[in-house]
């Protein structure tokens, strides 16, 4: 079952930061929700608490009053000062009444409702013109007392409820928050896995191409734009391999077209030679080795040419193994070893046992080309030395020769395909320009590095990495 994308890759980035947020803005959304409840909770507190206060005052301030206004009556018996007691009973029930809204007991709303019953009997007793004590109404004094400190324990008890609520809230949060940040951190390690694996279809597509391996299509899946992109790479995979076909054949006709009537020019030239048509003189034979020489270096020419379009693409057919490059060295002296001997020319050689990873044909090639440009420029009966060794971490090869090394101004572009210096411009050396060329596509395939050492004669290093990924 193919998994559901956006329509974008945005859009894909945007759905997984809100999945990422969503753990923390529900630790948010409770610890707001917690904060909320607190503040209701506490207003409510401070509230009652006010009210009680007012409330106890008024009840007090009202006793006072009424049980010094009794007392007076007792003993004047005047009617203004009964009169006086009533009033303050009203505003006495009045602040019972507002005391009475707060969160009570039923122990302490019933003390209340004593209270009151015991103090109506006490008025009911004065309007009769019962005898009434003093010490009653003391003794109701006493009772509300009572009643407000048992309120003022249920406050207390109330502000202890609150901390105890804030402390459990703040528990709580805290296991929120703990928990919320390994969900969220897991959601973005999920989320950033599958991001990457869609930009990794586009890398491996990319670097198939860059390997020239255009056989199998590329396909993108994803949002609609990354799979629009998986598109296109498939257009341009079969575009290059359409061009790649077209070099590939443009390379084999060149190279049957050219070499075809090349090998008839030096067959005809070796029957001549050879006096089959009739014997030739001194001057015929002379022309008939200059046809045979030139047609060989131009045959070269045209497989050195061949070769420098197939090393550009190197990397792509590298197919990295164990090389002993100290063999490889070895074995390419001892072929160079009659070419040198003809011009008297002796190699040095110092070659450390080492392990490279890479392709052993190709990084022939470049000890190949780097002995036949050190012979080239060496003069009769000098000196080549070849030097392998281990160094950083790195195979280092140096070839030195005792020509006139590469001008200052040159060794820049001596790597650059076709570029002669200055000897061969006049003619004292032959060659393409291609050899330097070749070796430097191979090098830098192996991801290593070639340059010109700054020193007395020519002096090339090679330096490679002894082991290195060949990535996708």
């Amino acid at each position: 079952m193919s998994r559901l994308y956006p329509k974008s890759f945005l859009r894909l980035i945007l759905i997984g930061f809100g999945l990422v947020s969503l753990p923390l803005i529900f630790a948010l959304g409770n610890a707001a929700f917690n904060v909320q409840q607190l503040a209701e909770q506490s207003e409510r507190a401070v509230r009652e608490a006010a009210v009680a206060t007012r409330a106890s005052r008024e009840m007090l301030e009202t006793l006072t009053g009424m049980e010094r206004a009794l007392r007076q009556y007792l003993v004047l018996r005047e009617n203004s000062l009964l009169e006086d007691y009533r009033r303050q009973h009203g505003e006495f029930l009045q602040a019972t009444q507002d005391y009475a809204r707060l969160p009570l007991d039923e122990a302490g709303r019933s003390r209340l409702l004593a209270v009151l019953a015991r103090e109506q009997k006490l008025l009911n007793a004065l309007n009769d013109g019962s005898a009434v004590s003093p010490d009653e109404f003391s003794a109701i004094v006493e009772q509300v007392r009572g009643v407000l400190a048992a309120s003022g324990r249920l406050v207390d008890l109330e502000i202890d409820r609150l901390r105890t609520t804030a402390l459990d809230a703040r528990s709580t949060l805290t296991w929120q928050l703990l928990a919320a940040i390994p969900v969220a951190l897991a959601i973005a390690l999920w989320f950033r896995a599958l991001i990457s694996s869609q930009l990794q279809q586009v890398d491996r597509a990319i670097r198939t191409i860059g390997r020239a391996e255009y056989s199998d299509g590329i396909t993108v899946a994803g949002p609609q734009d990354l799979a629009y992109l998986g598109r296109r790479l498939d257009w341009l995979r079969r575009r290059l391999a359409e061009l790649e076909e077209q070099k590939n054949r443009f390379l084999r006709h060149v190279s049957h077209d050219l070499k075809t009537p090349l090998t008839s020019i030096r067959e005809g030239a070796q029957l001549l030679g050879e006096g089959v048509p009739g014997p030739l003189n001194e001057q015929q034979k002379t022309i008939i080795s200059i046809i045979d020489q030139n047609s060989r270096r131009l045959q070269q020419l045209i497989e050195e040419l061949i070769n420098y379009q197939q090393a550009g693409f190197a990397a792509s057919s590298i197919d990295p193994q164990p090389v002993a490059l100290d063999v490889v060295c070895t074995q390419v002296l001892r072929t160079h070893r009659l070419v040198a001997a003809a011009r008297a020319i002796r190699f040095e050689r110092k070659l450390t046992p080492l392990l490279v990873e890479g392709d052993a044909d190709k990084l022939r090639v470049v000890v190949d080309n780097l002995i036949t440009n050190a012979i080239k420029f060496s003069p009769r009966e000098g000196l080549i030395h070849v030097e392998l060794t281990k160094r950083e971490g790195l195979a280092v090869l140096d070839v030195v020769d005792q020509g006139a090394g590469v001008a200052a101004e040159e060794r820049e572009r001596v790597f650059e395909p076709f570029f002669r210096g200055t000897r061969a411009r006049r003619g004292t050396v032959k060659g393409s320009g291609l050899g330097l060329a070749i070796a430097k596509e191979y090098v830098l395939a192996h991801r290593g590095k070639i340059e010109v050492v700054e020193e007395g004669g020519g002096h090339f290093r090679v330096k490679l990495p002894l082991n290195w990924e060949k990535k996708d």
